[in-house]
């Protein structure tokens, strides 16, 4: 790829075939398509335009229907859900809500190690289903026909609706020869690229969809070469060096997404809250919002301050909280090279900061993506750093992050208390209710120290005009299906 990437940054004037094929870029190549067992948000722009589920989220809307026509829960909190009409896979054959009920199996067997099972464990018998402890038979989910889905609940999940807006839902064939989404595989060459062409069986979206095209690069700043020359049309994040001379540009893109960035400490510093504190406390926010030109103030944490009674809780830069001498060891602080120079320059600057103002010494360490996210699930370092987008635009989802089952738990948090605010929060019907507990639960993380809070999350992307009809999300999911 090396090799590939040198001779494009080598000869300008190479051209590509066609000026009617939209280009953008992942990191990473995907290890595989099937949405099911995506670990990583590495790939969703691609695996988000092959797959669709009951639903689309849109900022405005709210969820949209996609495959499905509507979703209504009765007075026992039975979620029945109709699909449209006349539904079709890639390969024109049918698809019905079989194929959702079949993929839900899949995902609930632990063979199939589906890193997200978890999404379904409020349904009747699926954590036991998943764990051996019961038979799939039992499974709360049923198709009364081809086109009805009905998910009987085993306890309070008011947020599962947007788990049918997810690809890591998505229905899909067990050879994955076929695709529900806007757009179909047309060509995978290793090492390359991966070249859809627009499914004409998916229901919706523009007639004249273009060729889409994913290039595998992994440096952003060679990414925004090509831009420039016009071999990409859209770069998925433009280094933060680069927004301040770029932002007043035409092809600027300001995205607000919902995530939480954060640093995280590990099993090494769980005992040692005094450490924590000094980690957080001796960190100059102000002087890092301005460093990357970030609309949201770093220590604070990164989700909607409409979720709190009043906003979202914050770390200040407080040197009296801090108690230099506490430790000779150097702590490695580990961060994946996916965040590409932005992430170094982060890493780089705490660590400065962290030896200045409390005498606390780190080793940096920036590992590949796939080898640092085993690293975290075995033994996470003394710091690490973190991003994760949550399933769904809602506190509860953001808070489950760390629940005892998620994947993303790398505190390797198990408490009583953290686990009856979940259930709270799932439970509270009213927006007052749900804002009293959203902000429980954020303070416990707060008030115990076990992280550092990035701030809210604004990605910046450039796209070139001639196209138009792409959308992102706040949930950071790309929708080519109006491409044109």
């Amino acid at each position: 790829m090396k090799i590939i990437l040198a001779l494009l940054l080598a000869f300008p004037s190479m051209t590509f075939a066609s000026d009617k094929v939209f280009r953008l870029h992942l990191a990473t190549e995907p290890g595989s398509l099937d949405p099911n067992k995506q670990k990583t948000s590495a790939s969703s722009y691609l695996l988000g335009n092959l797959y669709r589920n009951v639903f689309t989220f849109d900022d405005k809307a709210g969820l949209v229907p996609d495959l499905g026509s509507s979703c209504s829960r009765d007075k026992k909190q039975v979620l029945t859900c109709k699909l449209k009409k006349d539904l079709r896979w890639s390969d024109n054959s049918t698809l019905t809500a079989e194929d959702f009920l079949r993929t839900y199996k899949k995902i609930l067997d632990s063979k199939t190690a589906a890193p997200r099972a978890d999404l379904l464990f409020k349904i009747k018998n699926a954590r036991d289903i998943y764990l051996g402890k019961a038979k799939m038979t039992s499974l709360g989910i049923t198709t009364p026909d081809a086109l009805t889905l009905r998910f009987e609940f085993q306890e309070a999940d008011p947020d599962f609706e947007y788990n049918l807006a997810s690809f890591l839902l998505a229905p899909t064939k067990s050879d994955l020869s076929a695709y529900s989404g806007p757009y179909k595989l047309a060509e995978w060459k290793k090492g390359q690229k991966i070249i859809l062409l627009p499914n004409n069986s998916y229901h919706g979206g523009h007639a004249s969809r273009p060729q889409v095209e994913f290039l595998f690069i992994e440096e952003d700043t060679v990414a925004l070469q090509l831009y420039e020359k016009n071999e990409l049309q859209f770069l998925r994040r433009l280094p933060t060096l680069f927004i301040p001379s770029h932002k007043k540009r035409p092809d600027f893109h300001w995205i607000p997404v919902t995530r939480l960035d954060y640093v995280g400490f590990g099993p090494e510093l769980k005992d040692r809250e005094d450490l924590r504190r000094a980690f957080i406390y001796s960190l100059n926010y102000v002087e890092l919002q301005k460093i990357f030109s970030s609309e949201g103030r770093p220590g604070c944490v990164g989700v909607p301050d409409s979720w709190f009674p009043e906003k979202a809780p914050c770390y200040d830069f407080d040197l009296k909280k801090v108690t230099k001498g506490l430790s000779n060891s150097t702590y490695t602080f580990m961060f994946s090279s996916l965040g590409g120079e932005d992430h170094k320059r982060a890493t780089e600057w705490m660590q400065n900061q962290w030896i200045k103002n409390a005498g606390l010494k780190t080793h940096l360490e920036a590992k590949e993506n796939k080898v640092y996210l085993q690293i975290l699930q075995k033994s996470p370092p003394a710091l690490f750093r973190k991003g994760v987008s949550p399933d769904r635009p809602t506190c509860l989802a953001a808070l489950e992050t760390f629940a005892p089952e998620s994947p993303e738990n790398y505190f390797r948090l198990k408490d009583p208390e953290y686990d009856r605010i979940l259930s709270s929060l799932a439970q509270a019907r009213k927006s007052a209710e749900q804002k009293k507990w959203c902000q429980a639960g954020m303070d416990f993380l707060m008030q115990r120290h076990l992280w550092i809070p990035l701030g809210g999350i604004h990605f910046s992307m450039l796209a070139k005009p001639e196209f138009t009809g792409w959308k992102i999300n706040q949930m950071n999911q790309l929708d080519l299906s109006n491409l044109h």
